[in-house]
């Protein structure tokens, strides 16, 4: 969901206000919106024993009209036991909405409530595998509030029409109808009955059946339903005087089609800028399925229900927007994927949704508006997220709208994390096999983090462990201060790294670029940074005058302090003492003499993954290389604060 809720605002009004000429703040700037580690994290479930079932459909009746948020529901679970016995059916419905009555498998059952937890005895209590059906009937209006984190809204617009809309993210369908909100419980099927006066449109998930005439004068019915699995805070409508707005796709390279449905506000003065950014949806579908895999729901829908909701939210097939500007109808789109396809499966891991829809952010803009508009976005997102010095991207108290859709961590640090997934594979084209494997694997259903860095390690070919765990569970990042200095055609540059969090994660490793600009050329080095103080030498013969630190963005870093020119490197450096190696390049191994006696040997390949660690030992040292592949590799040397870096070849 992009824009949660009005007091995170702050944090994007230089984006908005900056990044893109032509968009108006004060439209974006509403905010944004593993296994599990962490004992204090708390689930979803208002009580316990709402696991005990499975859901396996859901049957909505509602009324509704475009002038109050009082709703009139009918609504029927059908779900498995899944314990040995069933003695208490328990949902969550909010108190202010009155139950009329219950059945269970028809009959009607008293409920009791405590709080919005509400539970109906089973007197004969049903065994494990039973299927069975609870009907609620109730009405009511639900608690006050307006756009994120309630669950109707109703709200005017200046284009003189009225409208209602629903927002269950994070907790708020027991708002308005009976609910378990529970994440890790898919809804098979949900068929959408809503009874509205006619005239008026109710957008919903999934494929629109009918509309039909019902016996009461002046209303009509629109039945909407989905067969594709769908989390509970996912189910929405929203019903206003719309105009149908319909157009189809066809994918890339193939006959494939698609619905593209959208329901903007029938009125001569609605703004026709915004109805041309929803024109290039299509598009954005089509660059979005090569990247991530085919649009998941294709043989649904996808579309739009214009509110004056202050941002967007992902429900699935029909994304509920206030702010069409294109890049938040890209980032909305890529929720379809990271979110709806493939739902966290602890709220503890909603990074897996934001992360990874503000980052398609950055893909958006650089495929659509020039790559200076994607390095315009990381760079940001990087203020952003270096805001705080401390902070982890896993959610630690997952109790509320504030720190689930924390817009520093959950969204800027998120996305950066997953630029440098990108930045750390082996080829770009890897790193987009992983996202289509996650996207494969755990289709329609439920993943962690723990299962995306297992795709990762796998397609990689290198264990990730250190990346997730200083960038997902450690906190901060790392700060820099360089100097630098030329002699000849010889570049020194040393690099001392400080954590922005020290006590939590003292040191990160890290690949980084360097920038050597001269006045005649520049160049971009990509080093890899493990620890506090090193010093690397290039071989680069145009006159130097400076260096830039991550000129792309691609790293979670700041600079501490000016970078100035330190002419002490070429005496005192590790880097400048000559190390004999041979034979290089070889086949079998190589010797190294002249190296500090027990200094640590740290043997990586190109793409900074550490394959061998040793110790120097006293005259010379052998490095095993027989088992080795083709290639370059780096061999680190590190004496005390000091360290050096060999290029080492493998035939």
């Amino acid at each position: 969901m992009n824009s949660k809720s009005t007091f995170l605002i702050v944090f994007f009004l230089f984006f908005c206000t900056h990044l893109f000429a032509g968009f108006n703040p004060n439209n974006y700037c509403a905010n944004r919106k593993k296994t599990n580690r962490h004992s204090s994290t708390r689930t979803t479930m208002a009580d316990p024993a709402e696991a005990n079932y499975d859901i396996k459909r859901l049957h909505f009746n509602l009324h509704i009209s475009d002038t109050s948020v009082f709703v009139i529901g009918d609504v029927t679970t059908a779900a498995i036991v899944v314990i040995p016995t069933l003695s208490n059916y328990v949902f969550e419905l909010d108190t202010l909405m009155v139950i009329d009555s219950a059945k269970l498998n028809g009959a009607i059952v008293a409920t009791t409530n405590v709080g919005n937890v509400r539970t109906i005895s089973i007197s004969t209590p049903l065994n494990l595998g039973a299927y069975f059906t609870v009907e609620i009937f109730y009405h009511g209006y639900p608690p006050a509030g307006g756009g994120f984190f309630h669950g109707l809204t109703h709200d005017s617009t200046t284009y003189g029409t009225q409208m209602v809309y629903s927002i269950s993210d994070p907790y708020a369908a027991q708002d308005w109808w009976p609910a378990k909100q529970c994440i890790d419980d898919k809804i098979d099927t949900v068929d959408m009955f809503v009874t509205v006066p006619q005239g008026l449109t109710d957008g919903s998930n999934g494929v629109l059946i009918n509309i039909d005439s019902i016996t009461t004068p002046g209303f009509w019915q629109y039945h909407w339903q989905t067969h594709n699995p769908i989390d509970y805070y996912l189910i929405s409508i929203a019903v206003a005087k719309y105009a149908e707005y319909k157009s189809y796709l066809t994918f890339t390279g193939t006959t494939d089609s698609m619905l593209i449905q959208n329901f903007l506000l029938d009125t001569t003065t609605f703004n026709p800028l915004y109805k041309a950014n929803f024109d290039s949806i299509g598009l954005f579908i089509d660059y979005f399925s090569t990247l991530y895999g085919r649009y998941p729901f294709w043989h649904e829908k996808y579309g739009v229900c214009y509110t004056t909701l202050p941002g967007g939210m992902e429900h699935q097939t029909m994304t509920t927007i206030g702010v069409p500007n294109t890049y938040i109808i890209a980032h909305e789109l890529c929720h379809q994927w990271f979110g709806d396809h493939v739902t966290y499966s602890r709220w503890s891991d909603v990074w897996l949704s934001e992360g990874f829809a503000t980052f398609s952010e950055q893909l958006f803009l650089t495929h659509f508006w020039g790559a200076a508009a994607g390095k315009a976005h990381r760079l940001n997102y990087l203020n952003v997220a270096t805001g705080p010095a401390c902070g982890e991207v896993s959610v630690l108290d997952t109790t509320g709208a504030a720190t689930l859709f924390n817009s520093t961590l959950v969204y800027a640090k998120a996305q950066a994390v997953v630029n440098m997934l990108r930045y750390i594979a082996p080829q770009d084209s890897l790193f987009f096999t992983v996202l289509k494997s996650y996207q494969a694997m755990h289709a329609f259903g439920l993943a962690s983090t723990a299962d995306l860095k297992s795709i990762a390690d796998s397609i990689y070919g290198m264990n990730l462990d250190t990346f997730f765990n200083q960038w997902i569970y450690g906190n901060g990042y790392p700060k820099y201060k360089i100097t630098w200095d030329q002699v000849g055609s010889t570049v020194y540059v040393k690099l001392v790294q400080t954590a922005s969090c020290p006590t939590a994660t003292p040191l990160f490793y890290t690949p980084v670029e360097l920038q050597l600009h001269g006045t005649s050329a520049d160049t971009i080095v990509k080093v890899y940074n493990n620890a506090a103080t090193q010093v690397f030498t290039f071989n680069w013969s145009p006159t130097m005058d400076s260096v830039m630190l991550n000129p792309d963005i691609w790293t979670l870093c700041r600079q501490n302090g000016a970078i100035r020119k330190d002419t002490t490197l070429r005496t005192a450096s590790l880097e400048n003492k000559q190390f004999n190696v041979f034979p290089n390049p070889t086949k079998n191994y190589w010797q190294i003499e002249q190296l500090p006696e027990n200094s640590l040997l740290e043997l990586s390949d190109s793409y900074g993954k550490i394959i061998w660690k040793g110790k120097s030992e006293q005259g010379s040292t052998i490095i095993p290389a027989k088992q080795l592949s083709s290639g370059n590799y780096i061999l680190i040397v590190i004496t005390g604060t000091e360290s050096a870096t060999l290029k080492l070849t493998h035939w």
